[in-house]
């Protein structure tokens, strides 16, 4: 998909799907190391929920040259900085795990918004990226959202059911962007087999991201940083300091 079509879809609906956007190699590599990850914190309790039916792997920069990589790619940074601006940051970089039996979960919009007095501003905070490493189903628990709800200048009522939620139609090697404000949660899996994504969660430069990349980042990763890796891990936010 052309940058210009996929702005175009991103600001209309608040969210585009980037087909084929990973090489099957890539998708591959991601989903083995994701998976090794994902059994060897498990064993320690780690980042699990829904009764152990769904895990997060957190701070993937330091997990993986691959995460590294996948951060960075041109097409994922350019759609969130239309959204955010081309100083944006990484808030967070996370595996995450949908299990057979886990339920879905409620409509949000994306930390902080939820927290913010209302309305919110009508300009975006953060954004969110999704990278496919299972096809979605709509048995397996693939994201549901509501098109365009972004726009609508409130999250949405918990104790309320809306009619025009949508699962995303994706497949393995897809990278989809969100628009932090717009309205999703993770579908419920009813199948035998888990589901795992990638969540790459930006913000704006002066805010306060999940995770503190500037601090986490081994010294690894940033005596080998480019300069967007840099800027990403926060390292054009601080006050004083230059990468």
């Amino acid at each position: 998909m052309k940058l210009e079509h996929a702005i175009a879809h991103l600001d209309e609906h608040g969210y585009v799907v980037l087909k084929e956007a990973l090489t099957p190699e890539q998708a591959n590599a991601l989903r083995d190391r994701s998976a090794e990850l994902a059994a060897e914190e498990k064993a320690g309790g780690e980042h699990v929920y829904f009764d152990g039916q769904a895990q997060r792997v957190w701070n993937l920069v330091n997990k993986g040259r691959i995460y590294e990589e996948m951060i960075q790619l041109p097409q994922v940074l350019a759609l969130h900085e239309h959204l955010l601006g081309d100083d944006c940051i990484l808030s967070s970089f996370t595996v995450n795990l949908i299990g057979p039996g886990a339920p879905a979960g409620g409509l949000h919009v994306d930390f902080p918004l939820g927290r913010y007095p209302q309305p919110p501003p009508p300009f975006a905070f953060c954004s969110n990226t999704i990278f496919v490493l299972d096809d979605f189903t709509s048995e397996n628990g693939a994201t549901r959202l509501v098109p365009g709800s972004y726009r609508r200048g409130t999250p949405p009522d918990p104790e309320k059911a809306y009619d025009d939620v949508i699962q995303l139609d994706a497949r393995k090697g897809d990278i989809v962007i969100i628009h932090g404000a717009t309205w999703h949660s993770s579908g419920a899996n009813r199948t035998r087999q888990e589901r795992m994504i990638l969540l790459g969660f930006f913000c704006r430069s002066f805010m306060k991201p999940q995770q503190d990349q500037f601090r986490l980042a081994s010294p690894e990763v940033v005596e080998r940083a480019t300069p967007t890796m840099k800027r990403l891990l926060g390292f054009e936010s601080q006050s004083g300091l230059r990468a």
